[in-house]
């Protein structure tokens, strides 16, 4: 599990990673910019998302055929994603492509050609996607609970922002964006696979000559509350939930991330999982559930997923919250602990095959948490963790978060009303 990892710094507000594999053909290789939906103005709802998509459009030196087909046409793939903390672009590529790759991305980040006709296409195209998102309950559910609980921060809005929010969006507002990512804004780049570090060096030395000073960080403001909300729907069936909590990542240090990672995977990250299994296999009241945990530069949440037949959704919530409570005072059930141990090692040591999973580990780890941690450190790390301090952990920072729920139902009955008593 050692990793051969090289960080250098330019001046110009660059920092560059590399995680060598000396057996890979392939590199996987991105830019991130540490800017996403939760830095957003109010009037800016949507951007980062919008500008993740128009910089695909074109650019000063490539047709939007043609980024598609640098790419494409020697059996690689060009990615893009935006979350509530960062927008990344990324791509894979046969090892001997690397400075194609590069080349491709920082022309799209320092040269896109911004057409207002093209935005305007675009902009039709993000709608459908938001339209494809209102299909689907279980985002739904997962906007509403974080508009509830992170009420005043950047997290609470969506990601896409509304339609109303995108069709405001102007050309002039995309253009500023676009200065800031040339001037200002930090840029991340990462590469893992058979990568030689001084080369992507002076490949991003050259690429992203145009990049400005390096600017500050933007802000993150972290509130969250104790709240409830029920909100009804035409056309869907079933109940979907959504309830959970965070607290401030000051309370959790690395030891802390792999506590919560294996309290996560414990709870609901698999079929073995103890709500999995409580509620879909012994009760059957569920498809779908599970746990999911997400950290952030300045909080972390952690929260239960499901959907189910209306009439039981409170004996399917309370069994979550049962199960919860169960392990907050009892902990791990007879060899529990162990088999989770090796559940997260295993997926780790399958990641460990995949430049790509490695680039994107090494890019969020930087982006949400200030620094990188090899996997030799965290398999270290996991393997000397105590049952005792995993339950400890968990329960110190359950006892200082706040908890929130979410439920979105069918419309047509009496609204749900939940009187729900966490922790």
């Amino acid at each position: 599990m050692k990793q051969l990892v090289k960080k250098t710094e330019l001046e110009n507000g660059i920092t560059i990673l590399t995680d060598y594999m000396p057996h890979a053909y392939s590199v996987a290789v991105g830019v991130w910019v540490p800017r996403g939906s939760r830095h957003e103005a109010k009037d800016e709802y949507g951007l980062s998302h919008f500008y993740e998509h128009l910089v695909f459009k074109g650019t000063k030196n490539r047709s939007a055929l043609q980024i598609a087909r640098a790419i494409e046409d020697k059996g690689g793939n060009l990615e893009a994603y935006t979350t509530r903390q960062e927008t990344g672009f990324y791509a894979q590529i046969e090892r001997s492509h690397l400075a194609l790759a590069v080349d491709v991305i920082a022309d799209m980040l320092m040269t896109p050609r911004m057409d207002k006709s093209e935005m305007e296409k675009e902009r039709r195209v993000i709608i459908e996607e938001i339209h494809s998102y209102d299909d689907i309950p279980e985002e739904i559910v997962g906007d509403i609970f974080n508009a509830i609980h992170f009420k005043g921060s950047g997290i609470a809005h969506s990601i896409t922002g509304t339609i109303k929010q995108v069709n405001a969006l102007t050309h002039k507002q995309m253009l500023r964006y676009k200065k800031q990512v040339i001037d200002e804004i930090p840029l991340l780049v990462c590469a893992s696979g058979k990568v030689d570090h001084e080369e992507l060096v002076r490949l991003c030395a050259e690429k992203f000559a145009c990049k400005k000073t390096r600017g500050p960080l933007p802000a993150d403001v972290y509130k969250a509350h104790n709240s409830v909300k029920v909100v009804q729907k035409q056309d869907i069936a079933q109940s979907n939930l959504f309830w959970g909590l965070s607290f401030d990542r000051s309370l959790m240090d690395e030891r802390g991330r792999c506590a919560l990672s294996l309290f996560n995977v414990a709870m609901g990250a698999g079929m073995a999982s103890r709500l999995f299994q409580k509620i879909r296999e012994d009760r059957g009241l569920a498809y779908s559930v599970y746990s999911t945990a997400d950290i952030y530069r300045d909080c972390t949440d952690w929260g239960v997923s499901l959907a189910t037949e209306p009439q039981q959704l409170k004996t399917a919530m309370e069994l979550s919250l049962d199960e919860t409570r169960n392990f907050l005072k009892h902990g791990f059930k007879k060899g529990e602990f162990e088999r989770t141990k090796t559940n997260i090692l295993g997926g780790m040591y399958l990641g460990a095959d995949s430049p790509e999973k490695r680039v994107i580990r090494m890019a969020e780890q930087m982006l949400h948490l200030g620094e990188f941690r090899t996997m030799e450190e965290s398999e270290r790390i996991i393997k000397n963790m105590t049952e005792g301090e995993v339950v400890e952990t968990v329960n110190r920072l359950f006892n200082a978060a706040k908890f929130s729920a979410a439920v979105i139902e069918p419309a047509g009955r009496k609204k749900t009303k939940l009187d729900v008593d966490f922790f």
